[in-house]
């Protein structure tokens, strides 16, 4: 049994949350299974310290056609008080997200968690408890 969870908010758009740290700076992240990315707001690369890696490139979204995204190099992270270690995430410009999230009612978000991460650290998200096991 994993003894290492972090706990998660729920929004009011039923969206899961999570405190984090990147780079030792808070950040707020929504968890997105079905993003096949974990990506930051492409305007706080430098709040959170970020350095991109290669060059530019679209990425497909769901709700738009496609965005301009890069990808950092490994930053330190950690979700709840849990050190996750090194992660590199796609810079994305997140503003459509913080604005369809502020329409309802909530805070913006930071970034996005997703499915490379979860993946990577072989996660398992409890819904019922809100509970990210690491």
């Amino acid at each position: 049994m994993r003894e290492c969870f972090v706990p998660l908010k729920r929004s009011k758009t039923n969206h899961l949350l999570c405190k984090a740290k990147i780079n030792g700076l808070s950040a707020i992240l929504l968890l997105d299974t079905g993003a096949s990315n974990s990506c930051i707001h492409w305007n706080l690369k430098d709040h959170y310290q970020l350095e991109s890696k290669g060059d530019p490139f679209d990425a497909a979204s769901a709700s738009q056609d496609k965005l301009k995204a890069m990808t950092t190099k490994k930053s330190r992270l950690q979700l709840g008080m849990h050190a996750v270690g090194t992660f590199s995430f796609v810079l994305l410009d997140l503003n459509h997200v913080n604005q369809t999230l502020a329409s309802q009612g909530c805070k913006p978000i930071d970034g996005i968690l997703g499915a490379d991460f979860f993946t990577k650290n072989k996660s398992i998200l409890d819904y019922a408890t809100r509970k990210l096991w690491l």
